[in-house]
C-alpha cells in the first residue's frame, strides 16, 4: 500500500515554527540532522503535502505530535505503525552493518598505548585502570584562600565521593571529561572505543574517534573545518559512504569521542570550538565525550555535563603497578604480583611519603615504575625524580606525542622556564603561601622576569610579557593547579619543596645562610633541607653548619646540658652493639613526653630494632608506666568517666605485667611487683580505685620513679617548662633530619658522616670529650 502524503495544518505550522526556534535550528539544519534534502521541509513549513514517513520524522524532530501538527482526527495507525517499525529494523541493520566494517578501524586507532621511554606499543586491555571522575569540577568551586586551612590540599589524594567513570558516561549523553596532564584522559576514552567497538559498552552504538589535533591539522591542510565531513572520511576508509554515515547520525546511532581539544593550536580554538558547538546542536541524538586539559578549559559547551577525572586511589595504584609490572617490564604474572607487593610496601612507608604523591597521577607513576624497574628495587634519588618530573610537565611528555602547544613564552627556554617557576615556588613557600590569586603569581612576574639573564633568551620576533608568561604558567605547564575559582596551587608539595630548594641554591650555591638557616627546626622546610643537601656537589660545609646550629638550640639551658649528660650516661651503660648515638636517641624519645612524635620517631631507620632487644624493651615498658600515671594524674584531674579511667588503669596494669616478665635482677623484680601489687581493682569498685588514688597517689609514684632511678637510671623528674619542652622538640626534629640526610644520597666524607653522627645527643661537654 503506497503511504497517503501528510500536510501542516496552520495551527501545526505556527507550532512547527516555534519549535524550531526553541531548538535554535533553521530549515536547512533541520534537514541535515534528518538526512533528508531541504525540499521536503520547505514544503512541510508551506503547508503542502509530504510524504508521511517524512511528516512524521519531522515533527519528532521537533518533539510535536505528528497527529496534531496534521490536525487529523482520523489516522491509520496500522499503516504509519508498520512504516516506522520498518525503519528502525532498517536502521538497527544499518548500525550492526556498521559497525562490523568499523571494528578493524576502531581497533587499530585505540587498542595500543604508547607510553614514555617504552619503545614499544602496550596493549591498553592489558594495562587499562578502571578510572574515577569527581562530580563537581574543583576549579569551578567558589572558596577564599582562608577555606584552606592546611596544606593537605596538596597530597593528591583528594578522591571523595567519586563516581566509577563508565557509570558516569552512561548517564551523560554529553559528556565534558577534564583532567589534568597524565592523568588518564586518553587513555579512558581509548578504553570508551575499545569497550563499545567490542559490544561491552553502549552495544547499540557506532563508536567514532577523533583526535581533534589531527582534526586541525588536517583540516587546516584542506582549508575547510568541517567534522561532519571529516567523519565520513575517516568511516569512508571502512567502506561506510557519505549517506550511512549521515543517517546513522541522524537517529543518534554514533558514540562520538572527541580527545585532546586543548591539543588544537590556539590560532584554531575558536573555530574548532565552534564547529562541534555545531555539530553536537544538530546531531544531538547521539552521545558525545570530550576531553580536555583542565586548565585550558575555557568555552562551556550547551547541555554538556562537566566532570574531572580523579587522581589515583590506593587500589587502582595497586592494580596499575601489577598491570604493568607484567605487561611492559614482561613479568611473569607470579612476578609481578610478587614485586608489585614489594612495591607497594616500600610506597606506603612514612618516608616515601612525596612518592606516593606523585604516584597519584597515572603519568608520574608511570615514571616511578621505570625507576623501580631499572633498578630492581624500590630506591629513589628524589632530586632526580623530581627533575624528570619537571622535565615530562614542561617539554617531554607532549613532545613524544608529537603535539605542539603554543608556546606562550618563547623566548625562555626550558632552563630559565624553570628558574621562572621555582623563584614563584622559593617565595611563595617562604611566605607559607601554599594557595594564592592570580595577581600574586602575576606580582611575582613583574619581579623576576627583567632580571632573567640575557644569554638564557631564545631569539623571538615576540617580546616577552608577564601576560603571556603568565598563561603559559597556568594553561599550559601543568606544574600549577586551580583548587578553586581564581585560587592556584602547586600541583604536589613535594614540587613545590623541591622548586623550592632549586631556587635557592640557584642563588646562593650553599646552606651557609641565616635567613634559611632558621627554617631548620621547622617541620615544613624538613624535605627542602633534604633537597638541598642531597642537590650540593659537596654536603661538607652544609652539614657541618647545620650540626653546629642545632647544638647551639640547646647550648645555653644549663638543664637541658644536664639531661643530655645524663642521656650520654645511660646509653653507655646499655650493653648493646648499636651505634651509641642511636641508642641516645632511643632513650631521648622515651623520656620526653613529645606527643604524637613519639610513634613516628620510632619508626625511624635508625633507631633500627632497638626496642626489640631486651634492655632496651625492658625500659620502653617502664618509660610507659610512667606515662600511663600521667595520664591517669590527668583523667582523675578532668573528671573523665569511670570508663575511660578504667581503660587507663587496665593498661598500666598490663604494662606493669610485661615489664615485670623482662626484668632479670631479682631485687628489682621484687620491688616493682610489689609496687604493682598495691594498685586496687578497678573493675570490681572503681569508687575504691579513685578513693585510693587520692591518698596515695604521691607516695606511690615517688616510691616507683625511686626505683626506675636506683635500678635503671630512668624516671628522673626534670619537670620541664613549656619553653623547654618545645625547645627539646625542636632539638629532636633538627637531629632527626641530620640523621635522614647522613643517611640519604648526601655526597659527603664519609669521615666526616661518622664523626656527625657520633656527636648527635650530646651535651656541650661530652662533645668536646669525643
Amino acid at each position: 500500500m503506497t503511504s497517503r502524503g501528510l500536510k501542516a495544518s496552520p495551527e501545526g505550522i505556527k507550532a512547527a515554527k516555534t519549535a524550531l526556534t526553541d531548538k535554535t535550528l533553521s530549515q536547512q539544519k533541520l534537514a541535515t540532522a534528518l538526512g533528508i534534502t531541504r525540499q521536503p521541509v520547505s514544503k512541510f513549513f508551506a503547508g503542502e503535502p509530504v510524504s508521511r514517513s517524512c511528516f512524521v520524522q519531522i515533527c519528532q524532530q521537533l518533539g510535536l505530535s505528528w497527529q496534531q501538527v496534521a490536525g487529523m482526527d482520523y489516522f491509520d495507525v496500522s499503516e504509519i505503525t508498520s512504516s516506522l517499525t520498518s525503519q528502525k529494523a532498517d536502521i538497527n541493520a544499518l548500525v550492526g552493518e556498521l559497525r562490523q566494517k568499523c571494528q578493524e578501524k576502531i581497533q587499530d586507532q585505540c587498542s595500543t598505548l604508547q607510553m614514555l621511554d617504552v619503545a614499544r606499543a602496550v596493549p591498553l586491555d592489558e594495562i587499562y585502570t578502571s578510572v574515577e571522575v569527581l562530580p563537581e569540577v574543583t576549579s569551578q568551586k567558589w572558596r577564599d584562600i582562608a577555606d584552606f586551612k592546611d596544606n593537605s590540599a596538596l597530597d593528591g589524594n583528594n578522591n571523595c565521593n567519586t563516581l566509577p567513570g563508565l557509570e558516569v558516561v552512561l548517564r551523560s549523553p554529553k559528556l565534558m571529561l577534564l583532567g589534568k596532564s597524565g592523568s588518564g584522559k586518553t587513555t579512558f576514552l581509548q578504553y570508551l572505543a575499545i569497550a563499545c567497538n567490542q559490544g561491552k559498552f553502549q552495544p547499540h552504538l557506532v563508536p567514532v574517534f577523533v583526535r581533534l589535533k589531527e582534526f586541525a591539522e588536517d583540516a587546516q591542510d584542506e582549508g575547510e573545518f568541517n567534522l561532519l565531513q571529516y567523519i565520513s572520511q575517516s568511516l569512508n576508509c571502512c567502506d561506510v559512504d557519505e549517506k550511512a554515515t549521515v543517517s546513522i547520525l541522524s537517529r543518534g546511532s554514533v558514540l562520538i569521542i572527541l580527545d585532546g581539544l586543548d591539543e588544537v593550536p590556539l590560532e584554531y580554538t575558536d573555530i574548532v570550538t565552534r564547529e562541534i558547538r555545531k555539530f553536537t546542536q544538530i546531531y544531538y541524538k547521539n552521545q558525545f565525550v570530550i576531553s580536555c586539559r583542565i586548565s585550558a578549559y575555557k568555552y562551556r559547551f550547551p547541555g554538556f555535563t562537566e566532570v574531572e577525572l580523579a587522581d589515583f586511589n590506593d587500589k587502582q595504584i595497586e592494580i596499575y603497578v601489577k598491570n604493568w609490572l607484567v605487561v611492559v617490564a614482561h613479568q611473569s604474572v607470579i612476578d609481578g604480583e610478587t614485586n608489585s607487593k614489594l612495591f607497594l610496601q616500600n610506597l606506603n612507608l612514612p618516608e616515601n611519603q612525596r612518592i606516593r604523591e606523585l604516584a597519584r597521577v597515572p603519568l608520574l607513576l608511570h615514571l616511578i615504575c621505570l625507576s623501580f624497574q631499572a633498578k630492581g628495587q624500590f630506591t629513589y634519588n628524589l632530586v632526580n625524580l623530581y627533575e624528570q618530573v619537571l622535565n615530562v610537565l614542561l617539554s617531554r611528555w607532549d613532545e613524544t606525542r608529537g603535539i605542539k602547544r603554543d608556546d606562550f613564552y618563547t623566548n625562555l627556554n626550558l632552563g630559565s622556564k624553570k628558574k621562572l617557576i621555582a623563584h614563584i615556588a622559593a617565595t611563595t613557600f617562604t611566605n607559607g603561601e601554599y594557595f594564592f590569586e592570580q595577581e600574586r603569581i602575576q606580582q611575582l612576574l613583574f619581579e623576576f622576569l627583567p632580571n632573567i639573564n640575557n644569554s638564557s633568551l631564545q631569539q623571538s620576533l615576540t617580546p616577552l610579557d608577564h601576560t603571556s608568561a603568565l598563561q603559559g604558567l597556568i594553561f599550559q605547564d601543568s606544574l600549577l593547579v586551580e583548587r578553586a575559582r581564581g585560587i592556584y596551587s602547586f600541583t604536589h608539595l613535594g614540587l613545590l619543596e623541591y622548586l623550592t630548594a632549586r631556587d635557592i641554591l640557584g642563588k646562593s650555591c650553599n646552606l651557609v645562610n641565616e635567613s634559611l638557616i632558621n627554617h631548620i627546626t621547622q617541620e615544613r622546610w624538613y624535605h627542602v633541607f633534604l633537597f638541598i643537601t642531597n642537590m650540593l656537589c659537596r654536603a661538607d660545609e652544609a652539614i657541618i653548619y647545620m650540626s653546629n646550629y642545632i647544638a647551639d638550640i640547646v647550648a645555653n639551658d644549663e638543664q637541658i646540658q644536664a639531661y643530655l649528660a645524663w642521656l650520654n650516661q645511660k646509653a653507655q651503660l646499655v650493653k648493646t652493639k648499636n651505634n651509641a648515638s642511636a641508642v641516645r636517641a632511643f632513650y631521648f624519645v622515651c623520656s620526653v613526653g613529645l606527643g604524637d612524635s613519639e610513634n613516628y620517631l620510632f619508626e625511624w631507620e635508625f633507631l633500627g630494632n632497638l626496642a626489640f632487644q631486651s634492655e632496651l624493651a625492658l625500659d620502653e615498658l617502664l618509660f610507659n608506666i610512667l606515662n600511663y600515671v600521667d595520664d591517669l594524674k590527668l583523667a582523675f584531674g578532668n573528671n573523665c568517666s569511670y570508663t575511660h579511667i578504667f581503660n587507663q588503669a587496665r593498661l598500666l596494669n598490663i604494662t606493669f605485667d610485661e615489664a615485670i616478665d623482662l626484668v632479670g635482677d631479682g631485687e628489682f623484680k621484687q620491688e616493682i611487683y610489689q609496687i604493682k601489687k598495691q594498685l586496687p581493682c578497678t573493675e570490681s569498685n572503681p569508687e575504691k580505685f579513685y578513693l585510693w588514688w587520692q591518698i596515695n597517689y604521691h607516695l606511690w609514684q615517688t616510691r616507683l620513679r625511686d626505683n626506675l632511678i636506683k635500678y635503671r637510671n630512668i624516671g628522673h623528674d626534670w619537670q620541664w617548662r613549656d619553653l623547654q619542652l618545645e625547645k627539646l622538640k625542636k632539638y629532636l626534629y633538627a637531629n632527626k633530619l641530620i640523621i635522614d640526610c647522613l643517611r640519604s644520597k648526601v655526597n659527603i666524607q664519609q669521615e666526616l658522616k661518622q664523626q656527625i653522627e657520633d656527636k648527635l645527643f650530646l651535651s656541650l661537654t661530652d662533645n668536646q670529650l669525643q
